[in-house]
């Protein structure tokens, strides 16, 4: 057997032809619930879910645990890491019913440090788009340091500031549309350049599903049934 085996794997053909037929029968069973739920897609399911599982314990432990704590806590010196396995340790009183209030503080810590950080992504990443939203309309030639600006591009920005006026006075609620009949007809247009905008949006995320699709059925139709060969 062991020797089998050993036959098997050094064989470089043979264990790349197993991970194509590995391949080919996992992407089938998950297909096959496009017909209906059924056993063999719950199985590969399973079997998905416990890899994933399996591969991101594996990764937590040889790339943060072990280097990132283990190391300077124990080869370094640096004993206060020991205070993170007290933290790390309070998550799992969640599963105590009396008790159950001292994970809540070590996730109330976590939420308040995500928070602050996203906001903080937040503010670095959009408001440097609120300054760069006023954009020039007149065409210029170039002074200075200061690029110019051609016909193509002020026309350019003059339609980015048409859509983004347009796109703000549909939210803006204070106006009464009533009596305000061109504030109406720009929130309308609005309107309309959301819909594109959302249309646009759910044309990549289609076009992004069909490139799985198409990337699944040429491995199954080149890789695996080697019935194309261009």
């Amino acid at each position: 057997m062991n020797e089998a085996l050993q036959q098997f794997f050094s064989n470089p053909e043979a264990v790349q032809r197993a991970v194509v037929w590995s391949g080919a029968v996992c992407t089938l069973a998950i297909y096959t619930f496009l017909y209906r739920e059924n056993v063999v897609y719950r199985l590969f399911e399973h079997f998905y879910l416990g890899l994933a599982v399996g591969y991101g314990l594996f990764l937590v432990v040889s790339e943060i645990l072990i280097p990132k704590w283990w190391v300077p806590m124990w080869n370094e010196g640096r004993w206060w890491w020991a205070f993170a396995l007290t933290g790390g340790a309070m998550f799992y009183f969640v599963y105590s019913q009396k008790h159950n209030w001292i994970s809540r503080l070590a996730f109330g810590a976590v939420m308040g440090l995500a928070v602050g950080w996203m906001f903080q992504d937040f503010a670095g990443a959009n408001f440097p788009k609120i300054a760069a939203s006023l954009k020039p309309v007149v065409p210029h030639a170039p002074v200075g340091d200061s690029p110019g600006l051609s016909v193509s591009g002020a026309v350019n920005n003059a339609i980015f500031l048409f859509v983004l006026l347009t796109v703000m006075s549909y939210f803006f609620f204070s106006f009464d549309y009533e009596k305000h009949k061109r504030a109406a007809r720009a929130a309308q247009i609005g309107r309309w350049m959301l819909m594109l905008g959302f249309g646009a949006m759910f044309g990549a995320t289609v076009m992004a599903r069909m490139s799985l699709l198409i990337g699944r059925l040429w491995f199954l139709l080149h890789d695996w049934l080697r019935a194309v060969s261009f």
